[in-house]
């Protein structure tokens, strides 16, 4: 028996049977560190390892400021190898079925690294920040990954070309013909589609988009470039960028703001430690600095982070009791082949432009 992963690592398919390896010695003593000299331990053994490798979807701009904020604090390098969530989960696949071992700690979306844990690959961290997350739905039974950042899907419009009194306030209004080839979408997005159709009912779910297709929607493969084709007027409303892309540009005085349509989809990502890291002090140090001062790090570069303690747009969203729909990893890995042929079917290959 077999679980596909064809979204995630190009058509991989991942045995039930995972590989099942076993922990390091010296991880499963960081593990389980707890107690007031949990981080003084971790910070003196990750000072004599010196360095740990990061498998992450950061940008890379991003990655530079999070090394060099680690390496001030703890005198640890970080070293990255830069991939998307899919050519992480793959590279990681490929390495492992090759009987190696490479990575300490991975950063990326919850949906590659829940394929991951199910290789038996992570090792749970006896970290005591995890109760600090904001969406305590997000975080895994099994404890072998915590989410760090909550990536909000928004639906961004050119500010030059709409006004924001006259957007849509719901999903029926997008059926005007007023919007006709006037809306784009992007077209990895199948975990945002599956969770709002699941929503909204999925039959009713299904027409609205069968629907919207018939409208005329324009496609775009990119969250980044397809914010970048709201600002240069190409496409006046987009749904389902990053909150933070949109963000960014906002600060550069760029045409463009954001919206959204209950309910907000919420798209976790998160951190996890290998059961095989070469630098178990550091990568565990990594974990935790990750769901707390690195917190910090990711207001600073506009991007959400998971913890309840941060003023952020998802944060808001809750205490407003807003509708979300949060991406369920495991579900994401399940149902992906039927999501993706539904998408597929009513919106990417009937992109109008």
């Amino acid at each position: 028996m077999k679980t596909r992963l064809a979204c995630f690592a190009f058509s991989v398919s991942v045995s039930a049977a995972a590989v099942a390896v076993d922990p390091l010695p010296g991880v499963l003593t960081v593990a389980g560190y707890s107690g007031p000299d949990r981080t003084p331990r971790l910070t003196a053994g990750a000072k004599k390892e010196g360095e740990l490798m990061i498998y992450s979807s950061l940008t890379p701009p991003d990655q530079l400021r999070l090394a060099e904020d680690f390496k001030k604090k703890y005198g640890v390098t970080l070293k990255f190898w830069r991939g998307s969530q899919t050519n992480i989960l793959q590279r990681v696949l490929t390495e492992t079925h090759g009987g190696r071992f490479e990575f300490d700690a991975i950063e990326t979306n919850s949906p590659q690294i829940e394929a991951i844990a199910r290789e038996k690959l992570l090792q749970k961290m006896n970290s005591p920040f995890v109760k600090e997350v904001l969406l305590p739905q997000t975080v895994p039974a099994h404890g072998e990954w915590t989410p760090d950042r909550l990536n909000l899907l928004v639906y961004a419009y050119n500010t030059d070309a709409i006004k924001r009194a006259d957007l849509p306030t719901s999903w029926q209004e997008l059926l005007d013909p007023k919007w006709k080839r006037r809306v784009g979408m992007e077209s990895t997005n199948v975990e945002w589609f599956a969770a709002l159709v699941e929503a909204m009912g999925e039959k009713q779910g299904l027409e609205l988009f069968r629907k919207l297709g018939d409208n005329g929607v324009a496609v775009r493969t990119g969250h980044t470039h397809s914010t970048g084709r709201v600002i240069a007027g190409e496409i006046p409303v987009f749904f389902g960028v990053f909150s933070h892309d949109v963000d960014r540009m906002k600060v550069k005085n760029a045409p463009i703001d954001w919206f959204v349509l209950p309910p907000a989809v919420v798209l976790p990502s998160a951190v996890a430690v290998s059961r095989r890291a070469a630098h178990p002090h550091a990568a565990a140090l990594f974990y935790d600095y990750m769901l707390t001062e690195g917190q910090k790090f990711y207001t600073e570069v506009y991007r959400v982070p998971a913890n309840k303690n941060y003023d952020t747009h998802v944060r808001k969203l809750v205490e407003q009791k807003q509708p979300i729909a949060v991406v369920d990893a495991r579900e994401a890995i399940d149902d992906y082949d039927k999501w993706q042929s539904l998408y597929r079917k009513l919106i990417v290959e009937r992109s109008t432009h």
